[in-house]
């Protein structure tokens, strides 16, 4: 991995072959980053995509095997037990020109990705929400709520 700040964006280079989620959390923890948001491309393989039903509060998991293209990749990081913690979702496509997506569980680098890193510099953690039974960002009273009533 190699990675540059420019302003307040970061841009990062992933190398074939690597762990995404290692990665982004050992440049989490080197840049010492309290929380943000990242876009990515490039490519993907060994992935394994979930998708959630909150009947049953359980994820679907499917793992892929080959490269992929990664088409889209959003997601943000926030802390989870004191640890760095990326939620992402991506949509990949193959060779046929199909796509799937989902919420991203694991995946190593194919031949590159390249992500944007945008930092927010507010400490932002995971709290449980019993009702929907995931780990929901808990924002602190002192963010805006953009005059959205609820």
């Amino acid at each position: 991995m190699k990675y540059i700040k420019q302003e307040e964006c970061y841009l990062i280079r992933l190398y074939k072959d690597e762990d995404l989620f290692s990665a982004l959390e050992e440049f989490a923890v080197a840049e010492e980053l309290s929380a943000g948001m990242l876009k990515g491309i490039g490519a993907l393989k060994e992935v394994e995509l979930g998708f959630y039903h909150l009947e049953t509060k359980t994820y679907d998991r499917k793992e892929f095997n080959g490269d992929f293209e990664l088409l889209s990749l959003d997601g943000n990081l926030s802390y989870l037990d004191g640890r760095p913690f990326f939620h992402i979702h991506t949509v990949l496509g193959d060779e046929d020109f199909s796509c799937k997506g989902g919420h991203l569980f694991r995946a190593k680098v194919a031949v590159t990705t390249e992500i944007y890193f945008f930092p927010i510099t507010q400490r932002i953690e995971r709290k449980m929400d019993e009702e929907i039974g995931l780990n929901l960002l808990s924002l602190p009273e002192a963010f805006s709520r953009c005059g959205i009533k609820g």
